[in-house]
């Protein structure tokens, strides 16, 4: 085991969630516990990766992906919830870009962030908001790192730290879904089709352009196609075919956060859930609408506002910050195995 190594990862985090906390709790935020074993609906996108949990009545358990929906469901009681995580994805094979296990930071809030006024709800004004709320945290956690490691983060791991503070100092890129195919169409991927999914080497070609010049700026790709994402994502008022959806792409680490503005219309959101493909694998599994229940009523029911969130893969962001091309480098479960 690499001590030094699995040292300075602790450090790093706790720099993270130091600044998270702080940086929640000035923005109005309050933190809450969210249940680790789940039914369905503590998947993300991909139920294919649940872990499923054994136990004596033979109930269809897992381990949490995502805290999303449960802190939808705290929306009830206050505007702004943040949690932090442990979560499971039962992938093929850890590699340099998949863990098994990390941490995930979640926020989601409501349009009294923006305006108290609930008659004035505006889904872009919502969305320009979460992208403001996703920035200004990442930039957080990054500038605490930097403050308590810098000389750490260059001696240990000869890295620019230089490039991090210039990412501090301006504002992230932003590119539409639409865009970015059309780029790199046009720079080594000429069968992509608008509606593919983006992967790992897409990505990290869209950051290279765009920091063509050097930088290292986090690059939100915006605007994704409503069948490949999430169901509950709000549809475009503009544009039906995409989602007010946002990946945050880091350099060396690839996509770190995940988000989008919420459906807030109850029968709208049923409507999506029942053509997506996450539901008919769950159906042919043996699950039914009923294991949402809970979750569409709530949303049908208006006990919560118009609201967005989002999801931070702590890694990720740890990864960005070393300037590795491993994440199970920057895991503190992978350094104690080692």
């Amino acid at each position: 085991m690499n001590t030094h190594h699995l040292k300075n990862l602790i450090k790093i985090n706790n720099s993270i969630f130091d600044a998270g906390r702080e940086h929640y709790k000035n923005a109005g935020l309050t933190y809450a516990e969210v249940p680790h074993i789940v039914g369905i609906t503590g998947a993300c996108e991909n139920v294919d990766t649940l872990f499923k949990i054994r136990n004596r009545q033979d109930i269809p358990l897992f381990f949490t992906q995502t805290g999303q929906l449960s802190l939808e469901q705290l929306l009830q009681c206050l505007p702004g919830i943040y949690t932090i995580i442990h979560s499971g994805r039962d992938e093929e094979d850890e590699d340099n870009r998949h863990l098994r296990q990390f941490m995930l930071i979640e926020e989601e809030f409501d349009w009294s962030f923006v305006d108290k006024d609930p008659a004035a709800y505006d889904e872009e004004t919502m969305y320009e908001h979460l992208l403001r709320h996703i920035e200004s945290a990442v930039k957080a956690m990054i500038r605490k790192a930097l403050e308590d490691n810098a000389e750490m983060l260059s001696d240990d791991y000869k890295r620019d730290t230089n490039k991090l503070k210039e990412a501090l100092d301006q504002p992230f890129f932003r590119m539409d879904y639409g865009e970015a195919v059309e780029l790199l169409k046009k720079n080594g991927f000429p069968d992509l089709s608008w509606g593919n999914d983006l992967k790992a080497e897409h990505e990290a070609t869209v950051v290279g352009l765009l920091n063509a010049d050097g930088t290292e700026r986090p690059v939100f790709i915006m605007r994704y196609p409503e069948h490949i994402k999430f169901f509950n994502m709000k549809v475009s008022g503009k544009n039906p075919d995409v989602v007010l959806s946002a990946d945050l792409i880091f350099p060396y680490a690839g996509e770190g956060v995940g988000s989008a503005v919420r459906e807030p219309d109850g029968e709208r959101l049923e409507k999506r859930l029942l053509g997506s493909t996450m539901f008919k694998l769950h159906k042919e599994r043996g699950g039914e609408l009923e294991d949402f229940r809970w979750y569409l009523d709530l949303v049908k029911s208006k006990q919560t506002h118009p609201h967005a969130g989002y999801g931070l893969g702590n890694e990720r962001l740890v990864q960005y910050i070393l300037g590795s091309q491993d994440i199970r480098e920057c895991s503190t479960f992978g350094a104690l195995k080692n």
